[in-house]
């Protein structure tokens, strides 16, 4: 990846070390320590954290920010970026690293490891899959942010205290019942400062736990989930569910809420129960998604969303549900036109009080190479492999009967033909193979008549 900086030193007179600024204004890679650094990114530009980086003392300022590589913070302080993490750790070491205006995705087993205080304001951070958050180091403060834990993600507070503030939230599950994710207070406690902030526990295996009280500032009032000041048995039993624990666990399970006025049962945050819920490529180059209700209640309609990365989703169509039905219900949606190569789809079921919940992810692999078209079929002296259907560059290949590659070459998306000469070859039945450069490929039967 082609690296440019724009380098500013500035001499910092009550420091014995300059700080170093950067201005990055095209996708750049970064790989080297750092201290007293500034980053600032241009609007639609990558910074990616290609290597295992210790910054001290460092702010990343707008932008996009890849991290490829663990990465250590002496303190950092983000603003206004988008960050994605795949299965890296960010660990914020020493001073307070704060998060303002970020929109931070966490994938795969990744993980912030905060082994001193941080701050998150007006910010979004979504953990996916088995990712984390060990709040390890001291104080964390969450102002007017949420932070959900889907998947099997979880939240883990061996420090603290943890303070809610100004509408934040701490959400464990999507709505999915295969989802465990949960909210562990493992000791410390966990202070709400107002009646928009708390906890949601989407469903029966999300589950808070917390040895310790958890304080409502706004009306300085003390609750507490052990027994048997408090039941902590709520919602178990449910088909799936982790076992409950004994009476002197403090844990409470979904769906339920956790706020100002205590803790709460909510009403399921399943609005409709789904399944058979499939998704095949079809040989005319589309998506078919397929799914049964086995029953509705209040329901509105389902949402079909799609994904090139499984954590950023776009609805794709709508279709409208029975409403209430005891019966079951088939419905199907077909996408016209798939993304190439693998693609994430999940179903949105939003009922009539904008109740939302989710479907399994489906996971499908299309074809880059759909709609290309080979001619003349049967071949005298040449074949034409039109490209217009292309989405990535290709691979043409020739193959006998007996497996063997008779010529191959090459051809750039969506633009022209590729063309082979056939004179050479005996009469009879070959193959031409089509590959994308991921991988996926499309075959054809060619007869050469001469």
């Amino acid at each position: 990846m082609k690296t440019i900086f724009t380098l500013l030193i500035l001499v910092t007179l009550t420091n014995s070390f300059a700080q170093t600024t950067y201005t990055v204004n095209t996708n750049t890679s970064y790989s080297s320590n750092c201290s007293n650094c500034t980053f600032n990114i241009s609007t639609g530009t990558t910074l990616t954290i290609n290597g295992s980086v210790t910054c001290s003392s460092c702010t990343f300022n707008g932008g996009n920010i890849s991290i490829e590589k663990d990465m250590k913070c002496q303190p950092c302080s983000f603003s206004g970026n988008t960050i994605n993490m795949n299965n890296q750790t960010l660990k914020p070491n020493a001073g307070t690293t704060s998060f303002t205006n970020v929109n931070f995705t966490v994938n795969g087993t990744g993980a912030i490891e905060a082994n001193t205080a941080v701050t998150i304001t007006n910010s979004v951070f979504t953990f996916n899959n088995t990712s984390y958050f060990n709040n390890n180091g001291g104080q964390l403060d969450i102002t007017n942010s949420k932070l959900y834990f889907n998947d099997n993600a979880y939240f883990n507070a061996n420090a603290g205290p943890v303070n809610l503030k100004s509408a934040s939230k701490l959400v464990a599950g999507n709505g999915l019942l295969s989802s465990h994710a949960y909210i562990k207070m493992n000791g410390p406690v966990l202070n709400i400062y107002d009646n928009a902030s708390g906890i949601s526990l989407a469903n029966n295996n999300n589950y808070y736990f917390n040895w310790n009280t958890y304080n409502s500032l706004s009306n300085s009032k003390t609750y507490t989930t052990a027994y048997p000041n408090a039941a902590n048995s709520l919602n178990c039993g449910a088909a799936g569910q982790n076992a409950c624990g004994m009476w002197s666990a403090p844990t409470v399970y979904g769906p339920s809420a956790l706020n100002s006025t205590g803790v709460a049962v909510i009403s399921s945050a399943l609005p409709v129960s789904l399944t058979g819920f499939t998704v095949n490529a079809a040989n005319d180059n589309t998506v078919i998604i397929d799914w049964v209700s086995l029953q509705e209640i209040n329901t509105s309609y389902f949402a079909i969303q799609r994904s090139a990365n499984g954590s950023t989703w776009d609805r794709i169509g709508v279709t409208a549900a029975k409403g209430n039905s005891s019966v079951a219900v088939k419905y199907a949606y077909t996408d016209k036109t798939p993304l190439s190569g693998v693609a994430y789809y999940r179903l949105q079921t939003v009922d009539n009080d904008g109740k939302i919940a989710y479907s399994d992810i489906k996971v499908v692999h299309a074809s880059l190479v759909k709609g290309i078209s080979f001619f003349p079929n049967p071949a005298v002296d040449y074949v034409n492999v039109a490209l217009t259907g292309t989405a990535s560059d290709i691979t043409v290949k020739l193959i006998n009967q007996a497996g063997q590659v008779l010529q191959e070459r090459k051809g750039t998306a969506g633009a022209g033909t590729v063309s082979l000469n056939v004179q050479q070859y005996p009469r009879g039945l070959y193959i031409l193979k089509i590959t994308a450069a991921n991988g996926t490929e499309q075959t054809g039967k060619l007869m050469i008549a001469h």
